[in-house]
This record gives C-alpha cells, structure tokens and sequence, in this order.
C-alpha cells in the first residue's frame, strides 16, 4: 500500500516536473522572440534618428540615400560594365556592399540566371532565393543568398537588381557574417533599396 502511493506521487511529481519544462520551453520562446522584435526596433529607431545622406548622381538620373553614419566611397571601373559605383560598410564593418550602375546589352533575368550558374561549383551556395520585385515602378528581383566564406564560415547576402532605361541595372548589395545576421537587417535594406529615384 505505501510503495502504491510512492509510486503514484512520484508518477504526479515527474508529470508536474515535465508539465513545467514544457510551460517553460514555450514560454521562452514567446519572450525570446518578443525580446529580438523589440531589439530589432530600437536597432531600427537608432537608423532613422542618425538621418540619411542623400546621393544625386549621373548627372541627376539616378538619386538614392544611405545611412549618414556609413562609410562610403566611389570606385571607378574600366570597361564600361559598370558606369557607376559607390562601396559603403557600416562603422562596425559587419554590413558591407555597394550600390552600382550597369550598361547590359542582356535581360536581366538571363543576366542573373547565368551568374548563378557560373557561380555553382565555384560557389558553395547554402541557400538561394530569387522573386521579383517592383520598386518606384521599376521591375527588377530581390535576390537572397548564403554561401561559404574562402576561408570558413559563411556570408549572407541580400541583394536587389532594378532595370532601367537604355540597357542600365540598378543594383544594390549587401553582406554580412551570417553569425551577425539581426532580424531588422532587411528592414533597413528596403528603406535603402526603396530610397532608388531612377529617370
């Protein structure tokens, strides 16, 4: 009779135990994640407050904005591919990319599709991702990837190609570390991608 009612208790007690754990495992969850939306807009808050610098450049057909605290400088190509281009990494150097003008005498999706298989076998691709994307009226795609770093690891990387008029891409390029990939991260990067003023 009493080893019945020990062994009743201890039953009660390991399902309270695992009740517990499973209440707590849900529950973090929940927080953790409310936790990384409020990271993610205070993150975002700090962006918009330090403001963005404007940029008017081929001879005023094409404007854009960066965050002001970014580092950025433009770099010249020989040629003619690229007619423009502006490099830009945050303080921190984990966001790094560019912004850059193309004259292409293919679509754009050909373009694209033959850099990604140029890009295989070269490129250890953990994840690929290409839709289309309208932006100020303009078609292009967002395209978003993750592959291996030279050395090790991996980077992430967020990238959207607009067309223009006469033959021109508009594109612009992120990456990061996929270890300090944040949640806001693509937030920011629309309200740049957004910002294209093309003529």
């Amino acid at each position: 009779m009493v080893k019945n009612i020990f062994n009743k208790r201890y039953v009660l007690y390991v399902a309270a135990i695992a009740l517990i754990f499973v209440f707590a495992m849900t529950f973090y969850s929940k927080i953790w994640n409310t936790v990384e939306v409020f990271k993610a807009n205070i993150e975002l808050q700090k962006m918009e407050k330090q403001g963005y610098k404007n940029y008017d450049v081929l001879d005023g057909s094409f404007k854009f904005s960066i965050p002001s605290s970014w580092n950025a400088w433009e770099q010249k190509f020989v040629g003619g591919e690229i007619i423009y281009n502006l490099n830009f990494a945050t303080p921190n150097k984990k966001i790094h990319g560019f912004i850059q003008v193309w004259k292409m005498d293919k679509p754009l999706a050909e373009f694209l599709e033959e850099s990604k298989k140029a890009a295989v076998g070269a490129v250890d691709f953990k994840d690929y991702d290409a839709k289309e994307i309208m932006v100020n009226r303009k078609r292009g795609f967002l395209v978003q990837y993750i592959r291996a770093r030279d050395n090790e690891g991996y980077i992430r990387a967020y990238e959207a190609f607009l067309e223009g008029g006469d033959g021109r891409v508009f594109r612009a390029s992120f990456f990061t570390d996929e270890k300090d990939w944040r949640r806001y991260y693509p937030l920011m990067f629309n309200r740049i991608i957004q910002s294209f003023n093309i003529k």
